[in-house]
């Protein structure tokens, strides 16, 4: 489930490059989630591994942040569509 909407937040996530060509991912309404490197794919995995790493951080220190509401949304969906 937990790489389900990591990876549903990658598909929303928004590529642009500014005048030096550097390449910046985000995911637009969350501000944790950026980054920037020369090469998409580069960037790609950047981004990844940062929206993989505030979601374990948020859920290390059990904040309650509209975010992990979403992720148990998420979650009881799916657990829906599958039972």
């Amino acid at each position: 489930m937990f790489t389900n909407y990591i990876e549903m937040l990658m598909h929303k996530a928004v590529y642009s490059t500014d005048e030096t060509w550097v390449i910046f991912a985000k995911i637009p309404w969350y501000i944790w989630f950026f980054s920037q490197w020369d090469d998409f794919e580069e960037a790609r995995e950047n981004l990844h591994d940062a929206v993989e790493s505030v979601i374990m951080y948020k859920i290390l220190q059990k904040d309650d942040k509209p975010l992990i509401q979403e992720i148990s949304d998420f979650i009881k969906v799916k657990e829906v569509a599958y039972a």
